[in-house]
């Protein structure tokens, strides 16, 4: 039936043989033709045809009204379909570490949304180690995620990294120094990322103390920068946090640089294996834009 729908439509619009015939480019015979095929199809006299005019019969009136609403859906699915083919539409769910900042992600996303408004894009706040299983089992489709990671089935693509820095109380006796050493800090229980959260980070760290000639009292956290700066802001240490966290305006906190805390936090835009979602595809293009355009010698 679908195969007579648009041609009966555009007759039931001209209610005028050779006027429709001309729209659909047919001659008046084959749409004559296309028409009787279609009633004897669904068993129905859809029109009352004589010399001068053609009208609709009741049931003509019906199927015209519900095949334009079936048509118009019709072409709307297939509209979406082309695009998310194209990748202009359909979902993206993109996992994140805490920190909007790192990788500059809150601006690849804005300029991604800009470009391609018709992909619903769904952010989730997962450690590195769940995004890399939810990358695995297709629960996200990029991560802006912290390497390294032992996970040799992703992709994983450099996006900038950043200094971790001191945050300490601002009536802490050490606050009044522009800089730091970690000599400086060897008395204070230092707050840091939990060994099971990033052991990479965790073992940098304590390898740097060790190198100042101490051994560090601990005190680890896994499950958020932000709550590290909460135990900071109280007193009850000095926290070692990326430097994207400096600008929270927090009243009770200062944010110092280390001199020789050599360490730096990487952020890495991970899929898995070479993605073949355009909108993925497309997320990566704009994604390396950005990039190159915030920092020149970043690659992808």
């Amino acid at each position: 039936m679908l195969k007579y729908a648009h041609s009966f439509c555009v007759l039931a619009q001209e209610l005028h043989f050779s006027r429709a015939a001309s729209r659909l480019h047919l001659t008046q015979p084959a749409l004559s033709h296309q028409i009787k095929r279609l009633e004897e199809e669904i068993g129905c006299t859809l029109l009352i045809r004589s010399p001068q005019k053609v009208m609709l019969t009741e049931a003509g009136l019906i199927l015209a009204k519900e095949l334009g609403v079936a048509l118009n859906q019709m072409n709307n699915a297939v509209q979406q379909a082309q695009d998310a083919e194209r990748g202009d539409a359909g979902a993206l769910a993109i996992g994140y570490c805490e920190l909007p900042e790192a990788g500059r992600m809150s601006l690849i996303i804005r300029c991604y949304t800009a470009m391609y408004p018709g992909v619903e894009v769904t952010l989730r706040k997962l450690s590195t180690n769940d995004q890399v299983v939810a990358l695995a089992t297709g629960s996200i489709d990029i991560a802006f995620l912290h390497p390294p990671v032992n996970a040799a089935q992703l992709m994983m693509r450099p996006a900038g990294d950043e200094w971790m820095v001191a945050a300490l109380h601002a009536n802490h006796a050490l606050a009044a120094r522009p800089t730091l050493r970690l000599a400086d800090l060897k008395t204070e229980r230092l707050i840091v990322c939990a060994e099971e959260a990033g052991a990479f980070m965790y073992n940098s760290i304590l390898a740097a103390c060790g190198s100042a000639g101490f051994q560090p009292r601990l005190r680890e956290e896994k499950d958020s920068w932000h709550t590290m700066l909460d135990q900071a802001a109280s007193g009850l240490g000095v926290a070692f946090v990326p430097q994207s966290l400096t600008g929270g305006g927090n009243s009770h906190l200062v944010f110092r640089a280390v001199d020789d805390l050599n360490v730096k936090l990487e952020t890495a835009i991970a899929t898995a294996a070479d993605p073949s979602r355009p909108a993925v595809s497309r997320f990566l293009e704009v994604a390396r834009e950005c990039l190159a355009k915030c920092t020149p010698t970043a690659s992808m």
